[in-house]
């Protein structure tokens, strides 16, 4: 098994452990944080909270993605959310997704960013070439953060029942952008 742990300016990125689960039920029950990730925009229920539980855990052993990792300020350990890379099955091809979500309070303060900048970047280190997010056509705060690491709308697609517009970038291309933003600073 591959273990991750990553760190950007402001945050710590680390697996979940057995102890986090009740933090991801906050997420995954809170109407606000699923509003644009699950497909009827629903809260998940205790059952569907614990099955997706298990599956991340199980993520943590394929070397090609990160999985979702636990983010944390360097001021607290408390976790504010989570992001990693995920692989998907989308239009007959397997791809390479960077994720996040936030607990709201931590909304509007650049972790999303921040987190999915360093992300990009250790993909890339990592030898892969391309990235995409998957983000819900309505989840204008989540287009505008792809868009500010420098990945372009690509298409809109069906993903798990559920309309997607995907945001696309060659990686290469990309990790060149953040560090020019990264360097205006």
């Amino acid at each position: 098994m591959k273990h991750v742990e990553l760190h950007s300016e402001r945050l710590r990125l680390e697996p979940y452990t057995i102890a986090d689960f009740y933090f991801v039920k906050s997420l995954l029950q809170d109407p606000r944080v699923m509003r644009f990730i699950s497909p009827d925009g629903k809260p998940f229920t205790d059952e569907q909270t614990i099955e997706w539980f298990e599956r991340q855990l199980s993520r943590y052993k394929t070397g090609r993605q990160t999985g979702l990792l636990k983010l944390m300020t360097f001021e607290s350990d408390e976790p504010i959310g989570h992001a990693g890379t995920l692989l998907h099955e989308l239009d007959g091809k397997i791809e390479l997704e960077v994720g996040y979500w936030l607990a709201p309070k931590h909304w509007h303060m650049g972790y999303g960013r921040e987190a999915a900048a360093r992300l990009m970047q250790y993909a890339f280190e990592e030898g892969e070439k391309d990235i995409i997010s998957l983000i819900h056509p309505d989840n204008v705060p989540s287009q505008r953060v792809a868009k500010a690491n420098g990945l372009h709308w690509d298409r809109d697609t069906e993903y798990e029942g559920m309309l997607v517009s995907v945001y696309a970038g060659d990686l290469e291309r990309l990790c060149r952008h953040i560090q020019r933003q990264e360097m205006s600073r």
